[in-house]
């Protein structure tokens, strides 16, 4: 099992209460060679409720430099108890276009290897998880969503663009949904990501539900590396020890369909090639 570069902890609001060294201990068990530790970090929810005259609810959680500094702080300790595992350092900064500035100065942080941007939730709404898709224009929002993707894709705080269609995952009518009108701004996403030498993000969280999908969908990386992409990282999103590497084996079998034969990790933000085929280990 070659990486699982996409991982939450107990300093995520919405995860288990897994250590590190749990999540490492389970990593090495399963024989993972490379995973990253990316807690929530919310960019519009940085500081404290107080900070931004608001109040804490289910919807709505502050705090996010606290889940940064706590997520970094444990992960840094346990890179020297590793074995054959490499442990890497990351954080998953949401919402960055809301505060580039912000996001920028912690991409700068020495400690971090690696940096997955992405899209949770739009100005002056909360996480596409809690939205009522009834009561919304659903075709308007994804038009909104994609935009707000190419914002963050031209944006320099990131590494990864973590799951491209997270606006798509709780539509209630997933499966029919025509992304057709969405492909031009999606194609320019791609090209931004490849000019800025940035990776792609293969994320099978929903692989667990009854019925699976991963985001994106192998069509659209197909289409990524039509466009001339080569960076692709493969991730679970695991919330979960439970779920660490979970159905591994369909995602790196996605990505060979796409046509990749090596995968990219990231150390202090530089792009190293892994095999695909055989997963030969590249010592940083």
């Amino acid at each position: 099992m070659i990486m699982d570069l996409h991982t939450h902890t107990r300093h995520s609001p919405d995860a288990a209460p897994d250590t590190v060294a749990e999540r490492v201990a389970a990593a090495e068990a399963m024989g993972l060679q490379f995973m990253a530790i990316t807690d929530h970090v919310e960019i519009n929810r940085y500081y404290p409720a107080a900070y931004y005259h608001a109040e804490e609810t289910e919807e709505l959680i502050y705090d996010s430099e606290a889940v940064f500094r706590g997520s970094v702080r444990e992960t840094v300790q346990e890179q020297a108890h590793t074995g054959s595992l490499t442990l890497l350092c990351g954080a998953e900064v949401g919402q960055i276009p809301q505060d580039p500035a912000l996001a920028a100065a912690l991409y700068r942080d020495p400690r971090l290897d690696l940096v997955i941007g992405s899209v949770h939730e739009l100005p002056g709404m909360p996480d596409f998880y809690f939205l009522d898709y009834d009561k919304l224009d659903v075709p308007a929002l994804m038009t909104a969503y994609f935009e707000e993707e190419l914002r963050l894709a031209e944006t320099d705080c990131y590494d990864i663009l973590g799951h491209l269609t997270y606006g798509l995952r709780y539509l209630p009518n997933r499966a029919e949904y025509d992304l057709t009108p969405h492909l031009p701004v999606i194609d320019e996403i791609f090209r931004t990501v490849i000019a800025k030498g940035k990776a792609i993000e293969l994320n099978g969280s929903n692989l667990k539900a009854a019925a699976p999908f991963t985001d994106p969908d192998v069509s659209l990386i197909r289409r990524y590396r039509e466009l001339g992409g080569r960076y692709l990282t493969l991730s679970t999103d695991a919330h979960e020890t439970r779920y660490l590497g979970y159905k591994m084996d369909v995602l790196e079998q996605l990505a060979r369909d796409a046509g990749f034969t090596e995968l990219t990790c990231f150390k202090q933000h530089q792009p190293v090639s892994v095999p695909l085929e055989g997963g030969q280990r590249e010592h940083f």
